[in-house]
């Protein structure tokens, strides 16, 4: 979700969590060694030119140049650098026998069918899984990401709601995490699990935007939840304090600068209803509720400076901080709301806290 007023976000810590981590000062580091080496390797090439044009030749040029960039790799070395996991890079070794998989079928939620995507890893399993909640409407699906942690060894189970891209029924803000909830039942279904090689006892849930809010729901009153990855969560009951005054007029701008990407890409009610639905009805949709759960739960929480009011967790951060949730890390990146352009940042944050949550180190791997 955005909205059309922007706000500076303000930082909270719960007590015995890990640290508020910013990204921008390793990647800038990163880019600075790049920067580095490749200058080096310019005035090394500029030096063998000027000092000894008699005896210039490919080989000695090569041999200089090769010199040099040993030596500068030892200096670029010795400094702090962004260490980049190999599934965000590197494809994982194939596996004839039990060989990576894209599965594409429906599920079945209140009567209606559901498309679903199920990215299954190499290896015999059985795999832990994710379940990946998108936003409203769902332009950014996190795809990228899925694929990251699929190539780490994780199944990952990705859906459209009901009422969205193509899926049965009308949309409602209601049934979404009911949607999430069904897709997390179909998962812990023995039969399914066994059909797919799935580790129903591993399954963490990630959600961006509205797909946060679902995410909080499911996490914090669905049994058998590993642990909640919330990516800009959404809280509603935001929106809904700042258009519940607003005149008509008022609500239309409101809805063709804040939803202008949502009509054509839900079945049921269009970007102006949603937002008198909001005003209505969103302050029952507070994500701070869901705190004195999730504090039970180890959750990551990514958030982004340049992001809206109700996309920055300011009423869930206290709430955790109020229950003393011991096991919140929470990072912020200097980006915008689809992290356009911190998505290997993104990738490598929630793939390394993912990877160090017990018991799911190297999970299922061949």
């Amino acid at each position: 979700m955005t909205m059309p007023t922007l706000m500076k976000m303000q930082r909270f810590d719960a007590p015995n969590a890990l640290p508020i981590i910013h990204h921008d000062f390793h990647l800038r580091r990163f880019r600075w060694r790049r920067r580095f080496e490749a200058r080096g390797r310019v005035l090394a090439r500029d030096a063998v030119n000027a000092i000894l044009p008699p005896m210039r030749s490919a080989t000695l040029t090569a041999l200089v140049l090769a010199l040099a960039g040993a030596v500068l790799a030892d200096a670029a070395t010795a400094q702090p650098s962004l260490r980049v996991p190999p599934a965000v890079d590197q494809d994982p070794p194939i596996d004839a026998a039990h060989p990576a998989l894209s599965r594409a079928f429906r599920i079945l939620s209140r009567g209606q069918h559901m498309n679903a995507l199920l990215y299954l890893p190499a290896g015999r399993g059985p795999h832990p899984v994710v379940v990946m909640l998108h936003g409203l409407p769902g332009n950014e699906q996190n795809l990228d990401l899925a694929q990251v942690l699929r190539r780490a060894g994780w199944a990952v189970l990705t859906f459209h709601y009901r009422g969205t891209w193509g899926s049965e029924g009308t949309f409602d803000l209601d049934g979404v995490a009911e949607d999430a909830r069904t897709a997390v039942e179909w998962v812990q279904d023995p039969a399914n699990a066994r059909a797919s090689r799935l580790d129903a006892h591993r399954i963490v849930i990630v959600g961006h935007s509205m797909g946060g809010f679902a995410a909080a729901d499911v996490c914090a009153t669905h049994p058998g939840i590993r642990a909640c990855i919330l990516i800009a969560p959404w809280d509603p009951s935001v929106d809904a304090h700042e258009t519940a005054p607003m005149s008509a007029a008022q609500r239309d701008r409101f809805a063709a600068s804040a939803l202008d990407d949502v009509d054509g890409r839900i079945r049921g009610p269009s970007a102006r209803q949603l937002v008198d639905i909001l005003a209505a009805s969103g302050r029952r949709w507070q994500l701070a509720q869901f705190a004195p759960q999730l504090a039970r739960l180890p959750v990551l929480l990514i958030l982004a400076t340049r992001d809206d009011p109700d996309d920055k967790a300011l009423g869930l951060l206290p709430a955790l901080r109020a229950a003393q949730a011991a096991r919140l890390q929470v990072e912020t990146f200097a980006t915008d709301h689809a992290f356009n352009d911190h998505r290997i940042a993104l990738e490598i944050a929630v793939l390394e806290w993912i990877q160090a949550l017990p018991s799911a180190a190297a999970a299922g791997r061949p």
